[in-house]
């Protein structure tokens, strides 16, 4: 009888035993699994494309249940405006509105792999390419889109694959403004990139057909990112260039695209100036030269500060002089203007049949080195006008008595203001020039050594 009773209670003791394991068990798995949808929930709400990966339907609502009102084909992508449970709301090319299941999508969002590598969930197969990258003065880079073999650790694996409309704008026939306008595009429109041709995107029509946009009105994603543990230092690295590009009026734009309109400025804050410094950072970059941008608005700072005009230099000495503390390396200062509403034909060159926007060195001379600036934009001057036949207008001295006088320019004989092409020029044409710039800077540069 004794011994019956401890076989009942040996047995009702594992079972208890392995009750509370299969809970545990339980717990975890349900912990895991709720972990995991937590974590997608999170990845569908921050996305912010999504591009398809293999033939869809478009639905008018959330679920399966819903009417389908398009397709949607391998490669093409939408913007995502919103989401619900595991559909994204997406922006049609042609306007409205749609959803697409999330298992038949990559977005843009990036995850964390269990090495902790920083992997975009759209896309981990490692390609080989090489990146190009300019530095921004917060230590942050952007790559350009530049494919080659990629050599030893560290690497940063991008390729842009779509272009997202930012402002209304023509589609043309071939890469310039002087090709015909075959349709248009409105922000929030998203194209397949097929190719490239200077300046401008060749892109995938949703109909068929291909065309051409300026890379100046788009933003671009890349279609992989695959950092390993060793590229913060080669960020670091990178960003300690000898070109440091920074631009004072930093809104600058253009009478054809400016939406600041105001007395006699033309401003606008997304189409300006600054676009022209990241594209001859790029240029010089592409060169094996690193530089780096600079990021601040001082045009923001002058309005929160409640400072005048005449100040903004002050405000980026700030940022020239923080510059020089976090890079020993830095040799080349050059702040990047455009000039005012001079007349189109003194600010214009034409070179191959191409248009220019032509450079404009300006020397403050309210330093007791100004010489050595002069010497070094002497120089640039000599050297773009013997490649380039009238791209440069010359070298201007201004004292403090026709403006601020020193243009940050004491912080090296390395130091330039460079006006290039005026308020009636265009963005392209200042992309042309700052090409031609950075192979003229290349070769001074070169001949030091």
């Amino acid at each position: 009888m004794l011994r019956k009773k401890l076989l009942i209670g040996a047995f009702l003791l594992v079972w208890q035993l392995s009750a509370v394991d299969l809970t545990h068990a339980s717990a975890q798995a349900s912990k895991n699994e709720n972990e995991r949808i937590e974590q997608k929930d999170k990845q569908i709400s921050k996305a912010t494309s999504v591009k398809i990966t293999d033939v869809t339907n478009l639905r008018s609502g959330a679920g399966l249940e819903y009417k389908i009102i398009g397709k949607a084909k391998k490669g093409e992508s939408y913007p995502v405006i919103g989401s619900e449970g595991e559909w994204y709301k997406i922006s049609l090319p042609a306007g409205g509105k749609a959803y697409v299941a999330s298992w038949v999508v990559s977005t843009d969002v990036k995850s964390t792999d269990t090495k902790g590598s920083d992997v975009k969930s759209s896309d981990t197969k490692n390609t080989d390419t090489k990146s190009n990258s300019i530095c921004y003065s917060d230590g942050k880079s952007a790559a350009k889109d530049v494919q080659s073999s990629a050599a030893g650790g560290g690497q940063k694996n991008e390729k842009v694959t779509s272009v997202h409309i930012t402002d209304n704008t023509n589609l043309r026939k071939g890469p310039g403004t002087d090709y015909d306008i075959i349709g248009k595009a409105k922000p929030g429109d998203s194209f397949q990139i097929v190719g490239s041709d200077g300046e401008w995107y060749n892109i995938q029509l949703p109909g068929g057909g291909k065309a051409y946009v300026a890379s100046w009105v788009v933003e671009t994603k890349v279609s992989s990112r695959v950092v390993s543990q060793s590229s913060s230092e080669s960020d670091k690295q990178a960003c300690n260039g000898k070109v440091y590009i920074y631009h004072t009026h930093n809104l600058e734009s253009w009478k054809n695209v400016a939406s600041n309109t105001k007395g006699t400025s033309f401003d606008d804050p997304k189409v300006n100036i600054s676009l022209v410094g990241k594209y001859l950072a790029q240029q010089l970059q592409e060169k094996g030269m690193p530089a780096i941008v600079e990021e601040e608005d001082f045009a923001q700072n002058l309005k929160d500060k409640k400072l005048n005009f005449g100040q903004a230099y002050s405000e980026s000495r700030k940022a020239v002089n923080k510059a020089v503390e976090a890079n020993d390396k830095l040799k080349y200062f050059f702040d990047i203007h455009r000039d005012g509403d001079v007349p189109r034909v003194r600010t214009t060159a034409t070179i191959n049949d191409k248009s220019y926007a032509r450079i404009l060195f300006v020397i403050g001379t309210a330093h007791p080195n100004y010489k050595e600036n002069k010497k070094f934009a002497d120089a640039l001057n000599e050297r773009l006008n013997k490649k380039y036949p009238g791209l440069s207008r010359g070298i201007l001295l201004k004292s403090s008595q026709d403006g601020d006088g020193e243009y940050n320019q004491s912080v090296s004989s390395g130091s330039l203001l460079l006006e290039i092409g005026g308020v009636n020029n265009t963005l392209e044409e200042s992309y042309r020039t700052a090409k031609a710039l950075a192979e003229v800077f290349m070769e001074y540069d070169s001949s030091l050594k």
